[in-house]
């Protein structure tokens, strides 16, 4: 058996204003789960084509729907899902981001190279915000850069062997 919802005509205005304002403030979150609501309830689109559509599951779906008959247009509306707020705004990250572009040297260290201790002092001098250094390395991940490991070798070695083996026996392996 399969119910057919229809929406009063106030409604489906009130839900296209809503996806203008989302549109308007760039809210990702909202525009996709409003546009699904729309073409769910209005445009009466089977559950499985907007799962597939938006990469959602049908259980997603269906409580997007559940929440908005049961509350109506206060259900579209994101909160703070809890955690920790962040240290640094967003405008303080973008401005970390056109810092670490900029080099080491721009910024006054002393050396051409990064390192997790440097972005540390970088962000303490700029922003007046600690991190702890095993932290910065997924800062800077989810700030869109690569972070790389020292690789360390041992000085015992012979530098020769150590070429040649380099060059010989590892692109054969």
């Amino acid at each position: 058996m399969s119910i057919r919802i229809q929406r009063s005509q106030a409604t489906v205005k009130a839900l296209h204003s809503r996806l203008q304002h989302a549109y308007q403030r760039d809210d990702v979150r909202l525009v996709r789960r409003t546009t699904v609501l729309l073409d769910l309830l209005v445009h009466h689109m089977p559950v499985e084509v907007l799962c597939e559509q938006w990469g959602l599951s049908p259980a997603c779906i269906y409580g997007w729907r559940q929440a908005f008959l049961l509350r109506g247009m206060d259900s579209l509306v994101y909160r703070h899902g809890g955690g920790r707020r962040p240290k640094l705004t967003a405008k303080q990250k973008k401005r970390l981001v056109e810092l670490i572009e900029a080099g080491p040297l721009v910024v006054g260290c002393e050396t051409a190279c990064w390192t997790s201790v440097l972005i540390r002092v970088l962000i303490w001098r700029e922003f007046g915000v600690l991190y702890n250094r095993h932290y910065v390395c997924p800062l800077l991940h989810n700030l869109g850069f690569s972070f790389q490991k020292a690789r360390f070798v041992s000085e015992h070695l012979d530098a020769a062997k150590r070429l040649a083996w380099l060059e010989d026996t590892w692109p054969a392996l």
